[in-house]
């Protein structure tokens, strides 16, 4: 039994230092071939190069129009780790100094490199470069504002709706590149697709550009330009167009009503425009209040029409004479002699000097022929009126009698105030 026990103890240990062994073993081949010296190849693309003080290029009126890079790569010696970390696309940029170019023209500058993090320039060693410059065309920096049009024929949903002029914001961009690519530029286009518009169509578009000849430019000559804005605002109003009728308001005394008033308007209705969602809502436009009775039994008169804010008037018409005439009814005069006055200031006192006025009264023929002189009486108001002679608005009441006559037109008295 004991010597069971101590050969499988035996077999244990000789297990455990086995898997020491290949553990040691493993471990240095590892650091062997890590440290061990490989090359590598690394391309440098052109999306790899970064340039200090561009800003200072641009300061002179230049700028970079292409840079020639394709055979661009440089070869190290490092650790297998330091050559995998220098081969991740990207992992390694070179920098380029612009800050000495003065001119157009080609150009070939050294460039620094810039390794990657864990990488030192230490670790690695170069031992090739397949060209020590990058070759740099440097152009004259053209800045330019450019005109965007933009015309919608994709027409409207139906004949109800028109389209107005389009709104671009901006209606013009500064574009800036190659002086020889920008100065090519006559125009710059917004394609606007949408068709059958039956509402304002908004978006936010890209654009093209044109030379003069009306022909777009090669993508890739756009490629070398910079622009204020990348896309436009495009606004397409859509307004629906809607005949309104024109209305005027009546206001009556006690001897006519809507019933007996004949309202004539030239223009009748004019068509108007506007945003959909708000020209529904418009059902007149409203001219304004007439007073029946400020004139016997016909009137006419001009009205300024008023469009609400954000409408278009289509029509054109800027003004409607409205035409009243009262129906049924005739003209009476009477001299009233009956002059009265109230809201004489304290401490003062009121002489009328007119001794009559002539009243113009409105109504049918029969309760016309009812009314004398008696039952007119005329009242001025002095209140907050200053001493002196002065011409006073009055008021006709008609008394005594249960008929339903106006009077017509506005009426003044004569009266003198003067300190009691």
């Amino acid at each position: 039994m004991f010597k069971e026990k101590l050969s499988k103890i035996s077999i244990k240990i000789s297990y455990i230092i086995f898997a020491l062994i290949v553990s040691v073993a493993l471990w240095m081949y590892v650091e062997i071939t890590e440290n061990e010296a490989q090359t590598g190849v690394v391309p440098v693309p052109e999306e790899s190069i970064v340039f200090r003080n561009d800003d200072v290029l641009r300061s002179k009126g230049l700028l970079i129009s292409s840079v020639e890079t394709s055979s661009l790569s440089i070869t190290f010696e490092g650790s297998r780790s330091d050559i995998s970390s220098l081969l991740v696309p990207g992992a390694l940029t070179v920098e380029i100094d612009l800050a000495n170019i003065n001119s157009p023209g080609t150009v070939f500058l050294t460039y620094d490199i810039i390794y990657p993090q864990g990488v030192s320039r230490n670790d690695v060693e170069i031992l090739g470069q397949s060209d020590s410059r990058v070759t740099l065309i440097i152009d004259r920096l053209l800045e330019r504002s450019i005109q965007v049009i933009a015309n919608y024929t994709g027409g409207t949903a139906s004949g109800e709706f028109l389209v107005e002029t389009v709104e671009l914001d901006p209606q013009t961009i500064t574009v800036w590149g190659p002086e020889e690519v920008v100065s090519q530029i006559s125009y710059v286009r917004v394609p606007i697709l949408i068709e059958n518009l039956s509402s304002t169509y908004i978006d936010d578009l890209e654009f093209l550009l044109f030379d003069e000849d009306n022909e777009e430019l090669e993508p890739e000559l756009r490629e070398a330009l910079e622009f204020s804005h990348e896309t436009i605002r495009v606004t397409v109003p859509i307004r629906e167009i809607k005949d309104v009728p024109l209305t005027v308001t009546l206001t009556h005394g006690v001897g006519t009503t809507d019933a007996n008033a004949v309202v004539r308007i030239v223009p009748s209705t004019i068509k108007l425009a506007g945003d959909p969602e708000v020209i529904r809502d418009i059902n007149n436009i409203h001219l304004g209040t007439i007073d029946m009775l400020s004139f016997g039994l016909t009137n006419t008169e001009s009205r300024t029409i008023i469009i609400p804010n954000h409408i278009t008037n289509i029509s054109g018409e800027t003004e409607a004479l409205v035409h009243v005439d009262v129906l049924g009814l005739d003209i009476a005069h009477r001299s009233a002699s009956n002059l009265q006055v109230i809201n004489t200031p304290t401490g003062h006192r009121a002489d009328i000097l007119t001794q009559s006025l002539d009243i113009r009264l409105r109504g049918v023929i029969d309760e016309l022929d009812l009314i004398t002189p008696f039952n007119i009486r005329v009242v001025a108001d002095l209140i907050d009126l200053s001493p002196g002679t002065t011409r006073v608005s009055s008021r006709i009441y008609i008394e005594g009698i249960d008929v339903s006559v106006d009077p017509i037109g506005d009426y003044e008295i004569t009266v003198t105030i003067q300190t009691e």
